[in-house]
């Protein structure tokens, strides 16, 4: 990813106790009473690389409404890591979203918030045991890694560097019966800006950027665009 890859990073850790009364952790969801082990998530940043894009920033009344040059991440490398200490039987793939700084995809025009192509809850899937009904589970004796190579795509939201997180729901299965969904304690991201001293970026023409301008231009100031020849 050339002059803007970071190096890198071991960035966060989210555990969830499926066990009765039990958390791993803080702010951890309470799960229900009969589902069987422990789901751990992890992800870690390998690198990144930035563009840049215009977006309209509310600085207030004294200063109003006026559109700036912010920086997006364009392409993320991960590796995102799935572990149980026994056998969980899932309904379906679970739900895997990247969110970026700030989220607010109803500025933008869109529902969803999250960001990246392919989406990791496919690449996740595909990983995925099945049992003998051939439903998705994941398997206490077999950790699922899966380094993903994501660029920003073109539907999804645009978002600054800076600090995200990893959601992972999963709906698993009891006795034939699912216990409903559950969302796991996020796991926190951080994505370099590179303010120090970066390369000229890209100027990418997008409308979809979700998140909150007027903060991240003063946090991280107006990137050097790279000019045509």
């Amino acid at each position: 990813m050339g002059g803007h890859d970071s190096g890198r990073l071991l960035v966060g850790l989210a555990s969830l106790t499926l066990l009765a009364g039990c958390a791993a952790g803080a702010s951890l969801t309470p799960m229900p009473r009969d589902t069987p082990a422990e789901v751990r998530v992890s992800a870690t940043v390998v690198a990144s690389s930035l563009a840049a894009t215009h977006a309209i920033a509310d600085f207030g009344i004294e200063e109003g409404v006026r559109m700036v040059k912010v920086r997006i991440v364009d392409e993320l490398q991960m590796e995102l890591r799935i572990e149980t200490e026994g056998s969980v039987v899932l309904a379906g793939p679970p739900r895997v979203c990247l969110v970026g700084p700030f989220w607010a995809p109803d500025d933008a025009g869109l529902t969803d918030r999250c960001w990246g192509e392919p989406d990791l809850g496919g690449l996740l899937a595909a990983q995925l045991a099945t049992d003998a009904a051939g439903r998705p589970m994941l398997a206490g004796d077999r950790p699922i890694v899966v380094a993903a190579k994501l660029r920003r795509g073109d539907v999804r939201c645009d978002y600054p560097p800076g600090d995200w997180q990893l959601e992972v729901r999963l709906e698993a299965v009891v006795d034939g019966s699912s216990v409903g969904a559950t969302d796991l304690s996020p796991v926190g991201l951080s994505v370099p800006a590179e303010v120090g001293n970066p390369l000229p970026l890209s100027l990418i023409q997008a409308t979809r950027y979700c998140g909150l301008a007027n903060v991240v231009y003063r946090e991280q100031g107006e990137p050097p665009v790279a000019t045509s020849p």
